[in-house]
C-alpha cells in the first residue's frame, strides 16, 4: 500500500469516526457504590461491558457516584471492585436508546477480591434518574407483535397517547407524516441519533428502515431533556441493528394476496370479483464482526458490520379522481363546436 493512498484511508476514518460520535443515543448508566454502613466507597474501579464485548473502565468519586455517558443501547453488565471488599458484578441490564438507568445504590461486602457476588437486573426497572415520559417498542416485541405493513411507524399506534392517521401497509418516507404524539404538533424524528426529517415533504422522513432491521422504536412524548428540543410535537428515536461478536443473519418474504381477504356485501351482491390486493416483500439481513485473522480485531468486540435490504413488489387496485371541463351549452350547440373565451368547468 502507498503513503498517498494509506493517508487517504486514516483520513476517510477519522471523517467517519468524527460523524459517528456525531450520532450519539445519550444513554447513560449511574450509581452511587457504598459499603455495608453505607458509607460511600471513593475510587471504586467500575468496568462496564456490553454484549458486544466493548469494555469500558471508570471509577466512582468522593461521594462514591459514578456515571457512564453515550452508551449504545443493549445488554450490559457492570462490575464494581475496592480493595477489602468482594467483587460485584450486576448482569442483562437491558439499555434502551435516550435512556438514563440508575443502578442505585450497589453496597459492596467486606472480603476478598477473589470472592465475587453476581446479581441480575429487572427486567422492567423504574425510572428513577429522569423525570421524562416515554414508551418503548422493543426487537423482541418488533417480531412478535402482527402488524398488516412492514411499516415501522404502525407500531406507534400500541403506546398511550400516540394517533397515527398514516397508512400503513409498505415501509415509505410518508410514513410518519400523520403520526401525532398527545395531540401535539411537530415533532422530531432520529433514526440512530440523526435528524432525518425532510422539510421539503410536509414532515416525512429521507427514508425508512425495514422491520427486520430496527433494534428498538422510542417515543418520548413529555418531560424529556433539553437536547431533544428543535419540535415540541415529542420525539420519535429509531434505532437500527448493528454486529455481534458472531455472524448472523435472516431472509423473509412477506405475502398477501387478495385470495386471502374476504370479499366485500356490496361486491358479493352485485358480481364484483375482488379487488386486486398484492404485495411481495423479499428481504435479507446479515451482520458480524470485521476482522482480520491474527492481526486485526482478532478479539472480535472492536468494529462490527450490519447490512439490510428489503424489496417491495405490489398491485392493488387504485382510485383516481380526474376533473373534467364540460363546455358550456352555447359551445356544444355549434358544428363544429367553437371554444368560448369565457368557458368554464361546471
Amino acid at each position: 500500500m502507498s503513503r498517498k493512498t494509506l493517508v487517504s484511508f486514516i483520513t476517510l476514518l477519522a471523517f467517519l469516526a468524527g460523524a459517528s460520535f456525531a450520532q450519539v443515543t445519550s444513554s447513560n448508566i449511574v450509581g452511587t457504590v457504598v459499603d455495608s454502613s453505607g458509607a460511600a466507597v471513593a475510587n471504586a474501579e467500575i468496568q462496564v461491558t456490553a454484549s458486544t464485548g466493548a469494555v469500558r473502565t471508570g471509577s466512582t468519586n468522593q461521594e462514591g457516584l459514578f456515571r457512564f455517558n453515550n452508551l449504545l443501547p443493549g445488554l450490559y453488565t457492570v462490575t464494581t471492585t475496592a480493595p477489602g471488599f468482594k467483587k460485584y458484578s450486576q448482569k442483562d441490564i437491558n439499555l434502551a436508546s435516550s435512556d438514563t438507568r440508575d443502578l442505585g445504590r450497589i453496597q459492596l461486602e467486606v472480603g476478598a477480591v477473589s470472592e465475587e457476588l453476581t446479581v441480575t437486573a429487572q427486567a422492567t426497572p423504574v425510572q428513577t434518574s429522569s423525570a421524562e415520559k416515554g414508551y418503548l417498542v422493543s426487537e423482541s416485541q418488533l417480531a412478535s407483535i402482527p402488524l398488516k405493513g412492514r411499516d415501522i411507524a404502525g407500531m406507534l399506534q400500541t403506546m398511550p397517547g400516540v394517533v397515527n392517521a398514516g397508512g400503513g401497509d409498505i415501509a415509505s418516507v410518508t410514513a410518519f407524516q400523520g403520526v401525532t404524539i398527545n395531540g401535539g404538533g411537530n415533532k422530531n424524528i432520529t433514526f440512530d441519533g440523526a435528524m432525518v426529517i425532510d422539510a421539503g415533504n410536509g414532515d416525512g422522513t429521507m427514508y425508512e428502515p425495514n422491520m427486520d432491521s430496527v433494534a428498538e422504536i422510542r417515543v418520548l412524548a413529555a418531560n424529556y431533556q433539553a437536547e431533544y428540543g428543535r419540535n415540541a410535537g415529542g420525539t420519535i428515536s429509531v434505532i437500527t441493528k448493528g454486529g455481534s461478536q458472531g455472524f448472523h443473519g435472516s431472509g423473509w418474504w412477506s405475502h398477501r394476496h387478495e385470495q386471502f381477504n374476504a370479499n366485500s356485501f356490496f361486491n358479493n351482491r352485485n358480481g364484483v370479483s375482488r379487488p386486486f390486493y398484492r404485495y411481495n416483500i423479499p428481504g435479507y439481513s446479515i451482520g458480524g464482526p470485521v476482522y482480520i485473522p491474527g492481526k486485526f480485531n482478532t478479539s472480535k468486540n472492536k468494529l462490527f458490520f450490519f447490512w439490510s435490504q428489503e424489496y417491495t413488489r405490489l398491485k392493488a387496485n387504485t382510485v383516481t379522481t380526474t376533473s373534467i371541463c364540460r363546455p358550456p351549452l352555447k359551445e356544444r350547440a355549434t358544428s363544429p363546436p367553437v371554444p368560448t373565451p369565457t368557458a368554464s368547468c361546471s
